[in-house]
């Protein structure tokens, strides 16, 4: 392992069995209650950066930091709001953002009403995506959870449905619906990512607009105890203006405004069978972009298959096998090449390994490497002086959490 990762390593672990004892509990004021989290980490990748744009010199700038208040108003209103701040490197920045906040009316279980910024409902984990202590792994898988994109499908500003409708025998269905308009800042990371699509060939010029977006997801409680079994489907449409780079002959130096239609669909499963966690999930994204100057359209495919096992109180170990491709007609990068781009750039697996080691009800501290093949999340712009020979290469990332 790299000295850099182990020095950082026995930091955060220090830390953490000096505070871990600390007596500190959720608050309350006036019937709200009061919780929050922050979550310092630190990330060294042996060949690109990743995630973070100086992550091979290893970096600190891997942040979270929420604060949430929610009030029973009766047993059927509930009223609740979170702000939250990150930084992931170059973006967000610790920028204070309404992460959520809404009005929650359960008129009865089968039926709720929900209004204000609301999480949306996309996959297993996108409502608890931010909140580290609840999940054993660091970092997601990337082809469905990409840190870049997380306030693309985070939450939207509207309304919403859900409701548990208890199915007798054959266990309970719950469901979600949520739709509204989508708010995603480019300081954020939406506009980086907007611009490594455009492999140097064109450049966001300007803030998106963004139309209504919808989500909902239906998951089956079914009969076999700890089974679970769902599906998630998330729409929505953008207009991005965009520069032509001086480097495409005939449209160079021109601008122009492209249309940007997706549609999400993901199958999910977990089964949990005592301290054993397992989940499944399989998912596929429909892109259809059209301008005056350019149009395209590819189906990106990904999946992962995780495993998590809680030994005892203090340490869970957890790992994940995920792959990713950003075309599933182009597995192997022929169309790339023809760019005269890294064939790797078609593909990204990751196997992944977590050790969770919980010092105590408020401190978690965690470790987790990532053994990758392929660069189809690596942002070109984040590694300008790169040969991109290399299709193997690792990172790691430590991580301490302090939530209440």
């Amino acid at each position: 392992m790299n000295p850099k990762i182990i020095s950082f390593t026995a930091f955060f672990l220090s830390a953490g069995l000096i505070f871990f004892s600390a007596p500190v509990s959720a608050a309350s004021l006036g019937g709200v209650d009061i919780h929050g989290f922050i979550s310092q980490g630190y990330i060294y990748s042996d060949e690109y950066n990743y995630l973070v744009n100086t992550s091979n010199d290893g970096s600190f700038e891997y942040n979270e930091i929420g604060i949430n208040f929610s009030k029973k108003l009766s047993d059927r209103l509930h009223l609740g709001l979170q702000l939250f701040s990150r930084d992931l490197g170059d973006i967000s920045n610790n920028k204070v953002t309404l992460d959520w906040a809404y009005g929650d009316y359960r008129w009865k279980d089968w039926l709720g009403i929900r209004a204000g910024r609301l999480k949306l409902p996309v996959g297993l984990y996108n409502d608890i995506r931010d909140m580290d202590m609840l999940r054993t792994n660091i970092v997601m898988p990337q082809g469905i959870y990409r840190d870049l994109l997380r306030e693309t499908s985070n939450a939207a500003n509207g309304g919403g449905l859900y409701g548990n409708i208890y199915l007798g025998p054959v266990g309970s269905l719950n469901y979600q619906f949520v739709g509204g308009a989508l708010f995603a800042d480019s300081e954020n990371g939406q506009e980086k990512y907007t611009n490594y699509l455009g492999r140097g060939l064109a450049t966001q010029n300007g803030e998106n607009e963004f139309d209504n977006v919808y989500s909902g997801s239906v998951f089956w409680d079914t009969p076999l105890n700890g089974l679970l079994l769902g599906y998630s489907g998330y729409t929505g449409k953008l207009r991005s203006p965009i520069a032509i780079s001086d480097n495409v002959p005939g449209l160079g130096g021109t601008s122009t405004v492209a249309d940007y239609e997706w549609f999400v669909h993901i199958v999910s499963a977990e089964y949990t069978w005592a301290d054993l966690v397992l989940s499944f999930e399989y998912y596929l994204i429909d892109r259809d972009l059209k301008s005056t100057v350019i149009s395209s359209d590819a189906i990106g495919l990904s999946y992962y298959f995780a495993a998590s096992y809680q030994f005892n109180e203090w340490f869970t170990l957890g790992a994940y096998y995920s792959t990713y491709f950003p075309d599933k007609d182009d597995k192997d990068g022929e169309k790339l090449v023809a760019y005269d781009l890294p064939d790797h750039n078609a593909w990204e697996k990751d196997v992944a390994v977590t050790l969770r080691f919980d010092l105590s009800e408020y401190w978690v501290f965690k470790i987790e490497g990532h053994a990758m093949d392929g660069t189809a999340n690596v942002l070109t712009q984040d590694n300008p002086d790169t040969d991109w020979s290399e299709s193997d290469w690792y990172y790691g990332v430590a991580k301490i959490t302090f939530g209440f």
